[in-house]
């Protein structure tokens, strides 16, 4: 491990964040976004790209790929990086439409827009079955199974919440057919609204990350990361690593760019002052 004694570093109390104006902020300007019939797909799909903190990681995930193309063909929303650890890492495939899209017309059959989405990931897990290089060279694991025991998992993020009773059994029954989770954006409010555990501490400062420096898994932790573009993580994958967040720290914080909530955060003065480390 390099020598960092003399590092100077601003490490950062990333537990104020969800408690914070700014993270009232976010929220207000999503759900406003929602109710907005004028915005098209790619206007949510920016914003999401420019928050995936909030709206798209997972626990133990500190790093989400936009725009990910599968081959020539083929282009991902979306994918999500979990550290696994002895496991190995686990991807969440994320394709979006509309809030405005509806799942099924007036006589109860998909519409043309979710069968698309149905059919995109449908036609993920058809290529990377069949070129297991490309799922290896994509998607760097212990293994490259696709449908059973997988380290990859799929999701569509697709229309607004309905109670109708009928429609959501039709949707659940679709997913577990076809073994993809399928959620309406106001669920994903959701998830950002309760969202607690990704900004405490103890996620990002335990386990295997005991080894790595408190300024690098300080800086793991911010939360106001954009997405990762296709280029930059092919530049990582071909350092061979599978473990990302404990093998490829220094690759990841290099490639980092964040949105302008960040320097709103600092001013706030959520800060653990300078720490000679």
């Amino acid at each position: 491990m390099k020598n960092e004694k003399n590092t100077t570093a601003i490490c950062y109390d990333w537990t104020k964040f969800r408690n914070s104006p700014i993270y009232a902020d976010i929220l207000s300007t999503w759900e406003t976004m929602l109710d907005n019939t004028n915005l098209k797909e790619q206007d949510y799909q920016s914003y999401l790209q420019d928050h995936p903190a909030v709206f798209l990681a997972i626990q133990e995930c500190y790093l989400v790929i936009s725009r990910l193309k599968l081959g020539s063909d083929y282009e991902t929303d979306f994918v999500t990086v979990k550290e696994g650890y002895s496991n190995g890492t686990e991807y969440e495939l994320i394709e979006i439409e509309s809030p405005h899209t509806a799942l099924f017309d007036r006589t109860g059959k998909p519409t043309a827009k979710f069968n698309a989405a149905l059919q995109q990931i449908r036609d993920w897990k058809r290529l990377l079955m069949k070129d297991k290089y490309l799922f290896h060279k994509t998607f760097p694991t212990d293994h490259s199974k696709i449908l059973r025991d997988s380290k990859l998992s799929f999701k569509i993020i697709i229309g607004r919440r309905t109670g109708d009773m009928e429609e959501l059994e039709k949707r659940r029954q679709i997913a577990e057919q076809e073994n993809i989770e399928i959620i309406s954006f106001d669920r994903l409010t959701d998830l950002a609204r309760n969202r607690q555990h990704y900004f405490d501490h103890a996620d990002i400062y335990s386990g295997q990350m005991d080894a790595e420096p408190f300024h690098k898994r300080n800086a793991l932790g911010n939360p106001f990361y954009t997405c990762m573009g296709d280029s930059q993580w092919r530049k990582i994958c071909n350092t061979g690593h599978h473990h990302f967040y404990t093998g490829l720290l220094d690759e990841i914080l290099q490639c980092r760019t964040y949105n302008s909530h960040f320097e709103r955060f600092k001013q706030l003065g959520y800060d653990f002052g300078d720490l000679n480390l």
